[in-house]
């Protein structure tokens, strides 16, 4: 607050003396009859206060007169300043015996400067709501000038006869009712909270009244005596006054304007009842329901009812037409249980082939000559394998050596956003045109044990006492164990590059170089972080439970009790306590909360960020301290979550090093399993090590390895980042599919009987030519699924896509050539009876083992496909898996999107603590910045009033809007309204000290020049090298007082860099806007604005579906402002939102339609390729991926009971699940489509025999292998989105594999 005592004497403006009036002759105007209509019971200034802390306030000197004309000269200008900010009092009280009047008053000039002096520091926190504003000012003017105050206004104490100390103000009831209307819904942005909170003194706006109101307004360490309110509703009333006799007193009861009044109208922010009418909230999309179920469910329902009754009346009719001579259509298995030792036959045409079927037929022919040619012919790959496998290792060994150039991606946003994204983009222009987001260090503490709350009673000046529930984090001991944790933190030391680093050197100050103290939010700053202060106030008892009442109602509460941080700002409760909110509050911090019923503490100590991360290393350090002493540290009697920026990257990275065991474990048991199953188990166990197949199964997993070491390498060389996605599961995937090629080759080649003169070269280079057809389809399929997947704009979807497909393509020509040498080599060692691994020892058993199918062959063969393709089991095949599907697109729609937090965590992570902490106790949501864009005419008043929200801006204006949304939060997910840096720098710009524009008070002033004109850099509450202030009567506008368009950048870079005056000027830009605002400055050294933000806070965000609606309605938001300047102003400029957490969330909001033109195109591709590449088989192609979407709705409606959300880690699998599903269909597929068996139902048994057998022992059983041991990861990614999805795609792979598409191929293949 301003005193004019404080005003020095040394400048050249007249300010009264104290002694101006002895008190033997005080009164200017000693009249003998006192105007009986009223009087004055003051006027002018003499002793000070003897109050304690009031000493150096002056008290008015008694005079009981009437009142007096005021008079303004060159050096006062009392009437000015009453006309100023008494506007109705002065028409009201004006003579018109002169041209223009008399004005008499009861006030003299230094009366009048101490009354404007306290009513400016009001016009900062409600001049926006010029309704409220007028009334207050009206009430105090009255007060404090009116010629009939002694009607009103009682004096009942003097000081040394002649000053009075106290008085006693009598006012209607009603007007102090309606006053305080006008002002309920006042809001003061910059805090994010209600007026009322900073005007109604210890109370706060929660607790305030209108009685509560004025009785602070009366009794307060800033008024210069005490006033005592007397409140009544009857047209006159009885007080005694300090001569001990009762007088007649009528309360003061003056109009007052509602803040909706037209002439006096406060808008929505500032006054409910001018806001628009509230949209409706949108209509949820709810599902459509029949009764008790989805119309989704219901039609699925009867579909399926449908499908049944097909299916049982042509079954029916099927048998009722049957005959005992079997059609080579016939849906009944073959009399022979098997086809084995059946001979082939040539297929009893019915009709010629068509031209797809020969164009097919004479494609397979020339890939199968041809893979013979090269693995046999000449110096092929089986007659040098050496060379192959010399040739192999280097050009490997060369391309992985590009590892060592590959970067890995562990920044989250570059894993999870697009450098074109819109989020990315504009988190680029924030962090280049201001600062990137500051890093954050919080700590929240709830009682160990269970701590009881108290009732506690808090004396009002008035007399009456308060009660109040302290919550369990309020007891005192709490809050010194807080403290005392508070301090140890504050006190950390960390070193980088050899120089200590300490809290300071880190953190931010936004009164630098002021103050060199950091932002700390916490309850332990209402003591200015000082365990001295605390423990006396504990000890004192009351004091403690004062001072918590005091700031935590008014957290820049400064009378009598220092509630100011020692940073010296405001420690706002929303960010210091929590637990405090019901389960059903909205989230928005205008509902007045109950603060003092909080069950946690929060510490949140705030660091500096920097684009250039070259420049985090004593941040990095301090917070690696930090961490390491929390996880150390025990308390008693807290129960402590805490975190700091690097936290969860670090334990992201933990988590991925330590699951590298079990991901090795997987392996080394898929390896192992591998090498014995390759091996041919039927022979004697002399000829086991020999027909073993350890260094070839080895020599195949070494092959996947030497693939994705490839891959990796290559694109290393190309620059392109790869992700943890890469590392983790295209290893998996090669895996997969490279031991299923293996399967096929090796246990072709074991049951393939060699011909008569055929060497082993030659019988190898057979089955190459054999299975490679199939093997080429798969490979090419699935390279162009995951090369297309690339197009998807997730660069964790991108890079995993671009790797895959290219490891799976090497893979591919590997197998053909470096695994083809290793089985020659192999077949060499089975000739020449050497063992297998100890190849230079050689068997005394010569006699070969004859060929053999193995059991699992046999199985299938006689056994397994045989009953699958009966009637009674195609039928139960064909119903069971249409009801698996219709089951599965039923829950598809009830798939979230998202990833949780605490899944990306380890489960003894400290992280998962912490993010459960926040959902507990968390009070507010994330800062959002509403982000203007260079090419805003700030200079035109016009374009002002479109931004601003107080009185004079637009109704409809931008800051306006934002506050409507925050009435709405459980929509908008906006909490607050914005802040504006317009707002107080216009009121900063404008300060003249106290006084008037045109005779201001330059060394109280906000923004002050010294004698050659330069703008004053101090922070000091009085500045004698001040003699003007920044704007005059030349340079502004009337009405209101802004700045003309050519002088609003004069002292904007100024305003930037002023901190607060002492407790003056708060006004000042520095600490909220010194990076709010860019300032421009063209080629003709013209300045203009550049970009600037706003800001306001989310509701309380909890999971990602909350997170991401965030995001959307935000999107809505700025959509429309930037609309609606370009609208009404010529501007080019644009709003958009940006918080923290946007980055992360924007692939969420569309989230189905990436993954479904993801998944479309690689089914697309997939189609494409096995079309072509089986002579353009269209029907087998057609029937294959139809089995793969079916299998893809199995896996999705798996997601949904299995609680998997749909991310950018689900639609690397889902688009990896196609890729895996073409291994478990094609071969099967294409080696009934080139059986020269003559029914449908023998080449189903032969191709499940042949191909089954590999595809079962092969790809299903290793991942079975492998997918078991990651159940056991202790990453909770691994568990759910590895463990529970890659065994979704085994399983349903395997079913759809072996037992639906059989039995489909059987009908209609």
């Amino acid at each position: 607050s301003r005193h004019i005592d404080s005003v020095s004497p040394d400048v050249e403006f007249k300010v009264r003396d104290s002694n101006s009036f002895d008190n033997s002759d005080s009164c200017p105007n000693d009249d003998s009859k006192l105007d009986e209509n009223g009087h004055c019971i003051w006027y002018g200034v003499c002793d000070g206060n003897p109050d304690p802390g009031k000493e150096e306030m002056k008290l008015n000197c008694r005079c009981e007169m009437n009142p007096v004309v005021l008079k303004d000269n060159e050096n006062e200008n009392g009437g000015e300043l009453l006309e100023l900010y008494c506007p109705d009092m002065v028409a009201n009280i004006y003579c018109a015996d002169e041209e223009f009047g008399d004005l008499y008053t009861c006030c003299d000039f230094e009366n009048i400067q101490i009354m404007t002096d306290q009513l400016a520091l009001l016009d900062t926190f409600v001049g926006g709501c010029p309704a409220c504003k007028n009334n207050l000012m009206n009430y105090f003017c009255e007060f404090a000038c009116h010629p009939t105050q002694s009607n009103f206004v009682l004096p009942t104490k003097l000081y040394n006869a002649e000053s009075i100390l106290t008085v006693t103000t009598f006012a209607n009831s009603e007007y102090i009712n309606e006053i305080y209307d006008s002002c309920d819904e006042v809001y003061y942005p910059d805090l994010a909270v209600p007026s009322l909170s900073m005007i109604c003194g210890p109370w706060g706006s929660a607790s305030c009244t209108p009685e509560r109101l004025f009785n602070y307004f009366g009794v307060n360490s800033f008024a210069p005596f005490n006033i005592t309110m007397d409140y009544s509703n009857s047209s006159t009333t009885t007080g005694i006054d300090y001569t001990n006799t009762n007088r007649t007193m009528t309360p003061i009861n003056l109009d007052v304007a509602p803040c909706n009044d037209t002439a006096l109208l406060c808008l929505c922010a500032d006054c409910r009842n001018s806001c628009p009418p509230l949209a409706d909230d949108p209509v949820v999309e709810e599902p459509i329901y029949v009764g008790s179920i989805t119309l989704l469910a219901f039609i699925m329902i009867w579909i399926f009812i449908g499908e049944i009754t097909l299916i049982l009346y042509y079954y029916v009719l099927f048998r009722c037409k049957s005959t005992s001579t079997a059609d080579t259509h016939s849906l009944e298995a073959p009399k022979e249980a098997s086809i084995k030792d059946s001979k082939p036959q040539a297929k009893k045409q019915v009709e010629d082939p068509s031209v797809f079927e020969d164009a097919s037929a004479d494609l397979e022919k020339c890939l199968s000559e041809n893979f013979a040619r090269f693995a046999t012919v000449f110096s092929g790959v089986a007659k040098a394998p050496y060379v192959v496998i010399s040739v192999c290792l280097v050009v490997c060994l060369c391309l992985t050596g590009g590892m060592f150039l590959m970067e890995i991606t562990t920044d989250p946003v570059k894993l999870w956003a697009s450098e074109t994204s819109r989020t990315v983009q504009e988190k680029n222009y924030f962090d280049e045109k201001f600062s990137p987001f500051y890093r954050t260090t919080q700590v929240i503490m709830t009682p160990k044990i269970p701590i009881d709350g108290r009732n506690v009673t808090i004396h009002d000046p008035s007399g009456l006492d308060l009660l109040y529930y302290f919550g369990p984090a309020l007891n005192d001991s709490f809050v010194q164990a807080a403290m005392e944790l508070q301090t140890q933190i504050l006190a950390l030391n960390a070193t980088d590059d050899g120089m200590e680093i300490t809290v300071n050197d880190v953190c931010i100050k936004p009164l630098y170089p002021q103050s060199d103290d950091c932002v700390v939010m916490s309850v332990m700053n209402y003591w200015q972080n000082d365990p001295e202060l605390l423990d006396a106030d504990i000890a004192n008892g009351y004091a403690y439970d004062e001072k918590i009442v005091k700031c935590v109602s008014n957290p820049t509460n400064v009378d009598g009790i220092d509630c100011l941080g020692s940073y010296g700002g405001p420690v706002l409760p929303y960010t210091a306590l929590g637990g405090f909110l019901d389960d059903d509050d909205s989230g928005s911090l205008s509902d007045n909360p109950d603060y003092f019923n909080s069950t946690a503490l929060i510490i949140i100590i705030t660091l500096q960020n920097y684009v250039d991360q070259s420049l985090l290393g004593p941040a990095l350090a301090w917070e690696k301290v930090f961490l390491d002493f929390m996880k150390d540290y025990n308390s008693t009697m807290m129960d402590i979550a805490y975190n700091a920026e690097r936290g969860i990257e670090d334990e992201l990275m933990r988590e991925s090093v330590g699951d590298l065991g079990t991901i090795a474990v997987s392996y080394v048991l898929m390896f192992v399993y591998i090498t014995i199953a390759l091996g041919n188990l039927a022979v004697k166990w002399t000829r086991m090590m020999i027909e073993s197949k350890l260094m070839v199964g080895l020599g195949g997993v070494v092959i996947v390895l030497m693939a994705v070491g490839s891959s990796l390498g290559f694109y290393g060389y190309c620059g392109v980042e790869a992700t943890l996605f890469v590392i983790e599961v295209v290893p998996f995937l090669v895996l997969a599919v490279g031991v299923d090629n293996i399967f096929i080759l090796v246990q072709t080649w074991q049951r393939e009987p060699k011909l008569e003169n055929e060497t082993g070269e030659e019988h190898l280079g057979r089955v190459v030519g054999k299975v490679a057809p199939t093997i080429l389809v798969s490979t090419c399929s699935e390279a162009l699924c995951f090369f297309l997947g690339a197009l998807s704009p997730m660069p964790a979807v991108y890079s995993f896509s671009l790797y895959a497909a290219l490891a799976l393509v090497i893979d591919f020509v590997l197998q053909m050539t470096c695994f083809v040498a290793l089985m020659a080599l192999d077949v060499r060692r089975i000739d020449g009876n050497r063992f297998d691994i100890l190849c230079c020892l050689k068997s005394s058993d010569k006699k070969h083992s004859e060929k053999g199918e193995g059991a699992c062959y046999n199985f299938l063969n006689e056994v397994y496909a045989p009953n699958l393709l009966k009637i009674p089991a195609k039928i139960f095949v064909i119903i069971a898996f249409s009801g698996l599907l219709i089951t599965n697109i039923c829950f598809i729609p009830k798939i979230d999107v998202g990833l949780e937090q605490d899944i990306s965590m380890p489960e003894d992570s400290f992280v998962l603590k912490y993010f459960d902490y926040l959902n507990r106790f968390l009070s507010v949501g994330p800062p959002v910045y509403f982000v203007m864009t260079e090419g805003y005419d700030y200079t035109d008043t016009d374009n002002q009033n479109l931004i601003c929200a107080s009185g004079g801006c637009e109704q409809d204006s931008m800051l306006t809007q934002i506050f409507v949304a925050s009435l709405k939060p459980k929509v908008t997910k906006i909490g607050s309204g914005a802040n504006s840096w317009l707002e107080q720098y216009l009121k900063w710009i404008t300060d003249a000290g106290g006084g008037l524009i045109s005779s201001p008070i330059p060394p109280v002033a906000c923004c002050r020049l010294n004698s050659t004109g330069d703008f004053i850099d101090s922070s000091e509450q009085w500045d004698r090298s001040a003699v003007a202030i920044c704007m005059n009567t030349s340079t502004v506008t009337d009405s209101p007082t802004r700045p003309l368009p050519e002088y609003f950048m004069a002292h904007l870079g100024d305003f930037l860099i002023d901190n607060p005056h002492v407790l003056d000027c708060p006004e000042a830009g520095h600490p909220a806007y010194g990076e709010a605002v860019n300032i421009l400055t063209d080629q003709q050294e013209e300045k203009s604005v550049g970009a600037n933000y706003y800001m306001a806070y989310h509701t309380i965000l909890k999971t990602s579906a909350d997170f991401t609606e965030g995001l959307r309605q935000a999107y809505i938001l700025t959509d429309q402002l930037t609309e609606y300047l370009r609208t009404n102003s010529n501007t080019t400029a644009e709003v958009f939102p940006y918080s923290i957490f946007y980055v992360y969330y924007e692939q969420y909001l569309t989230m189905w339609s990436d993954a479904i033109v993801s998944l479309v195109i690689s089914l697309v591709g997939v189609f494409i390729v096995m079309t072509f590449l089986t002579g353009l088989d269209i029907w087998s192609s057609l029937i294959v991926l139809v089995t793969i979407v079916m299998i893809l709705i199995n896996m999705m409606g798996m997601m949904a009971w299995w609680s998997i959300q749909l991310n950018a880690v689900t639609l690397v699998n889902l688009v990896m699940a196609i890729g895996i599903s073409v291994e478990f269909c094609n071969h099967i597929s294409h080696a009934f489509a080139f059986s020269i068996l003559n029914s449908r139902d023998e080449r189903a048994i032969e191709a499940l025999a042949e191909m089954g057998s590999s595809v079962f022992s092969g790809i299903t059983m290793t991942k079975l292998v492998g997918v078991s041991v990651l159940g056991f990861a202790q990453s909770q990614i691994f568990r759910i989105f590895y463990f529970r999805m890659y065994l979704g795609m085994v399983i349903f792979g395997c079913l759809h594999g072996l037992v639906f598409l059989p039995v489909i191929l059987s009908l209609i293949g």
